[in-house]
Parts: structure tokens; sequence; C-alpha cells
């Protein structure tokens, strides 16, 4: 069950950069109203009791849960502005290096010689794939750049999630964070003096699909999820967002793809996919020899 509903996710997850390609308002009121909506939409199902009880550890990791994601889309959205979906969601999806990073880090699952390899051909797929934008502009590239640090920030949101999803449940943990993730960009929109009363009249339903299907259709399923699986195994399994992203483009938006592109853009998926492959080894291994 746990699967079925990571592929679903992943489905409802790629459909974010269609509805961020088609508004026409300020991403930071995009990226606002899309955790706004998200977080009304689910108030009605939150146990109060259950947040009154938790800890302030617990909150703190939730805060920054929300801060992180925040970012995330902030970072992501604008990319969309300067590179194509293909491009920025492939960067995006590399965040199961960082996510692997994080937990060699912080939970002492380190990889090996074997996965680092691994890492080395996601990472020459991904200079190809910037290397293939250079032909579109240095716009591209910044683009790229704001994807790759988009990247970081939901590794972070990832890593956080498996900790808290532990002892929290779903509705509750994605309240919180979309909750504080609308605050903050809140205050972002009102420092960069975006007019959101003009932008909900423009794009409110582009906000509601983006609150309904890639945020609780998408991220709420792998919040689920993580309860159940490894950040690393949700990870795994956002891979498939760049093929959708590719798809999406060259349908919808027209984005053409050149070969050093499409072969940059495979190394980095069978890369990441070979990577994840062996780290899970690698955590298993050294399980049987703490055992041992």
């Amino acid at each position: 069950m746990p699967y079925f509903t990571l592929f679903a996710a992943l489905f409802f997850i790629s459909t974010s950069a269609i509805f961020v390609k088609w508004a026409t308002t300020p991403i930071e009121a995009v990226a606002f109203y899309r955790m706004l909506f998200s977080a009304m939409l689910l108030f009605p199902l939150i146990r109060v009791k259950e947040i009154l009880s938790l800890s302030g550890t617990t909150f703190r990791y939730m805060f920054l849960s929300g801060l992180l994601l925040a970012g995330h889309f902030w970072l992501w959205f604008l990319s969309l502005d300067y590179t194509t979906v293909a491009s920025s969601t492939l960067f995006v999806t590399a965040s199961p290096i960082f996510v692997l990073i994080g937990n060699a880090v912080f939970f002492k699952q380190h990889p090996s010689r074997k996965a680092l390899f691994f890492v080395g051909v996601a990472l020459l797929g991904g200079g190809l794939v910037a290397y293939g934008d250079i032909a579109i502009g240095p716009r591209a590239l910044i683009g790229d750049g704001l994807a790759l640090l988009a990247t970081i920030l939901v590794a972070g949101y990832w890593l956080l999630g498996q900790h808290v999803r532990t002892s929290v449940s779903t509705n509750t943990y994605s309240f919180i964070v979309y909750a504080v993730a609308t605050g903050a960009l809140l205050l972002f929109s009102l420092t960069k003096s975006v007019n959101l009363v003009e932008a909900f009249k423009v794009d409110w339903k582009l906000y509601v699909l983006l609150a309904v299907f890639p945020t609780l259709l998408g991220h709420n399923l792998f919040n689920w999820a993580l309860s159940r699986v490894s950040a690393s195994i949700v990870s795994i399994t956002i891979l498939g967002e760049a093929v959708w992203g590719m798809i999406f483009g060259y349908y919808l938006f027209d984005e053409s793809l050149t070969m050093i592109q499409i072969t940059g853009a495979s190394l980095l998926l069978i890369g990441i996919g070979l990577f994840l492959r062996r780290n899970e080894k690698d955590i298993r291994m050294q399980i049987e020899r703490r055992g041992a």
C-alpha cells in the first residue's frame, strides 16, 4: 500500500509545474496562496488535542520544516521563469543525493565508495543538462541554479519529516508545516510589495488546483508515507517527477530537448537510482554488522 500511494503521489506532485507555468501573477503570490489554501483545506481534519500535546522540540522541527518548504517553493517557482519545466524539474529530483548526505551526517548512514561513484555519475549528468542549457541562454543557467538551491531545501524538509512523522499524524504535521510556510511566504510577499488581493482575483482557480493536486494529493501523501518508509525511498520515487516534467514541458509548453540534455538527464536519473540502490544495501549491511 505505501508504494502504490507513492506512485499516485508522484503523478499529482508532478502537476505543480503546469499550474505554476500557467499562472500570470507574481511567484510570491503563487507560493503563498498554494500554502494558504492547503492549510485551510486541512484545518477541518486536524486534532487540536494532538497539537496541544506536541513537545517544544517537535514543534521546532516542524516550524523549521515549514520554513524550508516555503523557501523551496519560492526558489523552484522562480526557476520556472528562467529555465524549462524539464530542466527545473530535473534538478529538483536531485534531492535524493542531499537526503542521503543528510542521513550520513545526522543519522550515521554512510554511503560506500561505489555509492559515491554513482553520485559522480549523477553530477556528470546534471553538468550536461546545465551545459545544454547554455544554448538556451544565461537565464536558463540561473534557473538551474535556483532549482538546485530549491532541491537542497526540500531535502532538509524530507529529512525533518522522516524524523517527526513517526510520532505525529499526517494531517497535523502537514497542517502545521503548511501554516508556517504560509506565514513565511506572506511576510516575504509583503516585503516584495506584492499585491496579493489583485493576484487572487486573477489566478485564484490555479491556486486552488495547486493546493488540491500537487499539495494535498502529492505532498500530503508523501508525508503519510514518511511514517512507513524512509526519506530515501520517498526520494527514489520523486525521481519520476523529472520524466513527467519532460513530458509536460514537451506537450504543453512546446519545450524542445537537445541530445546533450537528454543524455545528461539519463545519466542523472541512472546515477541517482544506482546510488540509492547501492546505499540501501550499505545501510542493511551496517545494521547487520551492528546486530552481530
